[in-house]
Formats: structure tokens, sequence, C-alpha cells
């Protein structure tokens, strides 16, 4: 496998990123965030001194942004009388990472490396062409550069090596030539990539080349389907290989995030558990570089509690019950955190398979019901309001339901959510809206606590519990319950078939 082209492609990408859109709105919460996470590294050495001179430039401001996980923070506006000299200056250490200087009001940019060694040195570029830039006093940023020059010329000839062997047939004993002057080149760029990380490991350009360095998967033995799954292991065991989580550089690079991301979307099995697993692994690694930790701890628990996918609330009130009520999110204030402990709280009894409790709701005459009364093996429970403007719209395709699960071992309870006065209005409507098939429930004075046992907060809320009231699903629209239904009686009936 010819393994520079993956790396032209990587670093390229890097370099020759799309344009940030910028506006002043986003410069002005960029620089508040920049307060809120820019800390300095104690190690770096005591200030920054960087100069850049843009020829042909017709404006007195640049901006200087770096990367911050999946964003991009301002670090500083510089203005310069002449248009053509401007420095970054200041008396603490930058933090190591890859930077972007940005011309404005033009949106056009480059990107420059900055270590904890070297941090004090000159940039030389022209607006009319921003892909050519010179350095002066950066070993690092001429390593990159040297580097992106070495892959391209490689890249060039490989491509000339491939036009020959593709007009050759099969067993042409010239082919072997061709394939051994490719291994020249990979050998070429391995020699550079392992010169780079015994010379200097320090460099911000050595990460970046080392982690988009791919991972050699070895051959293995046995029918198609194991040795896939082998080769599947044993990527996403060595997929941070080259890849420095503890490393707080990392989380100012452009591939961090999608790395991270990739291994919990494409390399994880997508079950809650799984992800969380994953989760629990990648902040154990990350843990040493404090901003990384901060950021992805922060960055999973929000995306957790945004996620329209059912069933992931499980993952927010895992890491809540590991990290947050753990004190392992110290920055967490007081007030926040009583906040989303509370959620966590109302979403614990409603995860998908736990067991709800066996309460007691009415019927119109004022007859107990128990959910333990349901003898068939499904129950579905909707959560509805006689004023609701969604629930007149689920109602047909709930009714339409019952109709076809009824015989099928499926019992159709409609709760009323309506209350005290209102409680009269859950059974006036039940013979307009055409709901007497089902098992009409509510319970006036809020005895059973349903809202909070079953966290309804809005209306329609739906849930599908077994014979055992553990919740198979919850919180799906009414034109999906069949469709759901079917399915889980299909795998019911072939339990040992695979997903």
């Amino acid at each position: 496998m010819h393994t520079f082209w993956h790396h032209y492609h990587c670093l390229t990408s890097l370099y020759f990123w799309n344009p940030l859109r910028f506006s002043m709105k986003r410069i002005f919460s960029f620089l508040v965030l920049s307060c809120l996470f820019l800390l300095p590294n104690a190690e770096a050495q005591q200030g920054h001194n960087i100069e850049f001179e843009i020829k042909n430039y017709e404006y007195d401001t640049v901006l200087v942004a770096y990367y911050y996980g999946d964003r991009h923070l301002i670090q500083d506006t510089l203005i310069s009388n002449n248009k053509k000299n401007f420095r970054l200056e200041g008396k603490e250490a930058l933090n190591s990472g890859v930077y972007l200087m940005l011309t404005w009001p033009d949106k056009k940019f480059i990107q420059f490396m900055v270590n904890d060694l070297d941090q004090e040195f000159n940039i030389y570029v022209d607006a009319k062409d921003l892909s050519v830039v010179k350095f002066k006093g950066s070993e690092d940023n001429d390593a990159f550069f040297k580097y992106l020059d070495l892959i391209g010329d490689m890249r060039a000839k490989a491509a000339t090596f491939r036009e020959k062997l593709d007009a050759l047939p099969e067993g042409d004993k010239k082919r072997e030539k061709l394939e051994k002057e490719l291994d020249k080149l990979d050998d070429r760029v391995s020699k550079e990539q392992n010169k780079l990380l015994q010379d200097h490991p320090e460099f911000i350009t050595t990460m970046l080349v080392n982690a988009n360095k791919p991972i050699d998967i070895p051959d293995f033995e046995g029918l198609d389907g194991d040795v896939k799954e082998k080769k599947y292991r044993y990527y996403k065991a060595h997929y941070f290989d080259n890849i420095e989580l503890a490393n707080p550089s990392s989380l100012r690079t452009p591939y961090f995030h999608t790395k991270i991301m990739d291994y919990l979307e494409k390399m994880t099995v997508q079950v809650p558990d799984s992800i969380a697993e994953s989760m629990d692994y990648i902040l154990k690694e990350v843990q040493p570089a404090e901003d990384t930790y901060r950021f992805y701890l922060s960055y999973f628990l929000n995306d957790a509690a945004k996620s329209k996918i059912v069933g992931y609330d499980a993952i927010y009130v895992h890491l809540m019950d590991n990290y947050y009520s753990k004190g392992l999110a110290p920055w967490s204030e007081e007030d926040n955190l009583k906040k989303l402990k509370q959620n966590a709280e109302r979403l614990r009894p409603v995860l998908i398979g736990k067991k709800v409790d066996d309460i007691t709701l009415y019927k119109e005459d004022g007859a107990e019901f128990k959910l333990s009364d349901v003898t068939s093996k499904y129950t579905v429970i909707m959560f509805w309001a006689p004023d609701c403007g969604h629930c007149k719209k689920a109602m047909p395709d709930a009714i339409a339901f019952n109709e076809k699960f009824k015989d099928r071992g499926v019992t159709f309870l409609a709760v009323c959510t309506k209350t005290k006065d209102k409680y009269q209005s859950c059974w006036d409507v039940l013979e307009e809206k055409n709901m007497l098939g089902f098992v009409n429930l509510g319970d006036q004075y809020g005895r059973s606590r349903f809202k909070s046992k079953f966290n309804v907060r809005t209306t329609p809320k739906i849930f599908i519990l077994d014979e055992q009231r553990e919740i198979l699903m919850k919180n799906i629209g009414s034109k999906q319950l069949e469709e759901v239904m079917n399915h889980i009686m299909e795998q019911d009936s072939n339990p040992t078939t695979e997903n």
C-alpha cells in the first residue's frame, strides 16, 4: 500500500482549508470564548513575538485565530499603520498548536505552527497569492512546508508510475519494476517522517505528520466475515496509536476533533452503552491535558443533551453519574450543576430498559387501574391532553394502530394529563375523538405522580413496555408506532437475529 497519497490529502487539506466566514458578531463571541478558554502553558517560553509582513495588502487589519476542538477562536486583532507590517506579541507564551492569520475583510488566510519553544519568528506573504508563504526563525514551519513540498513531489512522480502501470496488462514484467519504484517513494516519505520524529519531537509539524499516518493492519486468516471482524477490532484498538491524546497541543489542531468524532461515530457501535464506553476511554486518555478533558467532557454532555436520537439520554445520565456528580467537572458552578443533576434525575426513571413503577390510575367511573393489571405481552402508553394540537394530529394514527394490534398482544393505554378542575375535560371528548377503543385513564389529583415518573413535560408522549413493564421504546411519533411495534415483535420472535 502506498501511503504518501494519504499524507498528501490530509496535510494539504489542513493547509488549504475552506475560508472561515467571520462576522463582527462572531469575532466578539470568539474573543469572549478566548478569555474563557485560553490558559497559559507553564512550560512554554516567556512571551511571544510574531511579525507578519504582507505585500500588496490594502487594509490595516488582520485577525489571528487558533483551532480549539471544533471551533476557531480569535487570539488577537492586529492593526498596522503602513498596511504591511503586523505584529502579534505579548508577555505570555501562546498555547502551542495550529494558528491562522486572516486578512480582513477578505476572509483569506494562511495557517502556521506555534510550538512551546519557538514563538519568535517572521512570516512573509503576498496578499495576491497566500499559497506562497516564507518564514524566518521558525524551524517548525520550515519543516512543515518542506514536508508538503516532498509529498507534492512524490505525488507527481507516483502519478506518472501509476499511469504507466494502468497501461500494462496483468503479468507484464515491467509492472514489478514500477511497483518497486512506488515502494521507493514510500520509503523516501517514511524516512522523512522518522527523521522528524527523531530530530524534532517537539514540532507541531511532527505531531501532524504522525497523526495522519495510516494504521498498518496485518493480514488475518479465516472466513471472510471473521477476517473483517478481526481487521475492525485491530483497527479500533490501534486507532489512536499515532494521536497524542494527552498532549495539550492536540486540541489546537484541525485534525483532532475529526479523529475523536470518527472514533465515536464510525468505530463505535451506535448504541448508548457502547458510545458511553468509548467516551470513557477518550476522557481517561485526555485527562492529563486539562483543557482537552474539560472541552470534551462538556462537549459530550451537551451533545447528549441535544440529541434527538431515542435512548441517547442514557449517555447524558452516564456522564452525570460518572463525572459531574463525582466532582470530576470542578469548573461547573454550583447552580448550574444542580440543574444538570435535576435533569439527570428526571431522565433516569424513563431510560430504555428501565422497569417503570406500577402506578395506579383511574378510569372514568373512578375504578382503579394498575399497570400490573395489563396481561398482554406489550403495553403502549400515550400521554395526551384534550387541548393539545399535536395530540389531535396524532390521534388518528394511534386509533388505527390500536385497531391493528389490539388482537396481537398489545394493550393501548391513553392517559390524560389534565388534573384538578380540568380533569373532566379528559372524558368529555373521548367519543368525539373516537378514543373509546383505548383503555382511557387519568389521575385527577396526581397521586400516582405519573408526570415525574414518566418525565411527561409535553404531549403526546408515547412509551412501549414489555410484560415486565420494562421500557422497550419511547418518545416516538404516532406515525412510527406501527413500524416500531412490528420491528419489536420481529426481534422477539427471532431473538438470535443480528441487527
